[in-house]
């Protein structure tokens, strides 16, 4: 999750949204064994170089650590603009005020970063509901800015998952919400509120 880390901290959390593992016995009883084991520090993270950080006594610190430093090469890291994209700026705020907002350093600390924010929503495969906020806050987002532009189009997408759900259960497609009915196909009522 390279939005809450520095691009120079050289272990970085997994993002504890969305990972995907092959079911193993044995490494899910390593992982039993380093929890038991306890061997997470203070000011250190997980065996004194994973962390700390935000979750990092969680799956967000314990999978780096096992994945990343005891067992190098056996993850590997998925597209984050297709996969649990979040529409996140790839960028650091630039250290100048003045300077443009694609100028600061690349969080994953590499020379180039993508612009999640550009994908195409075809392209995407699953997205994750943070810096976008969650579908029943009715969030009022507009077109003008890079960020919420694909926020709105994520949103407008789960609400039609929702339509087609309801429409299967035999319930109307469209709710009595009168709040951007178009974008939340009747679903909300204003923001903040069903």
């Amino acid at each position: 999750d390279y939005n809450i880390m520095q691009p120079h901290r050289k272990w970085k959390p997994f993002q504890g949204g969305f990972f995907v593992i092959k079911p193993s016995m044995r490494v899910y009883k390593k992982m039993v064994d380093l929890v038991r084991e306890g061997d997470f520090r203070e000011k250190k993270g997980w065996g004194g170089y994973v962390g700390p950080f935000h979750g990092s006594q969680t799956i967000q610190g314990l999978f780096p650590y096992y994945y990343e430093f005891l067992k190098l090469g056996h993850g590997v890291e998925l597209n984050r603009c297709v996969y649990n994209q979040m529409s996140d700026n790839p960028r650091t705020k630039p250290k100048d005020e003045n300077a443009p907002e694609d100028s600061g350093l690349c969080k994953d600390a590499q020379d180039e970063c993508e612009d999640c924010r550009m994908r195409p929503l075809d392209d995407i495969v699953t997205a994750h509901f943070t810096i976008c906020l969650k579908p029943w806050w009715c969030f009022p987002n507009h077109h003008k800015n890079v960020r919420q532009k694909l926020c709105r189009k994520f949103l407008h997408r789960w609400f039609e998952i929702r339509s087609d759900l309801e429409k299967s259960w035999g319930r109307s497609s469209f709710g009595n919400g009168t709040y951007q009915p178009e974008h939340y196909l009747g679903s909300c009522s204003r923001f903040g509120k069903w």
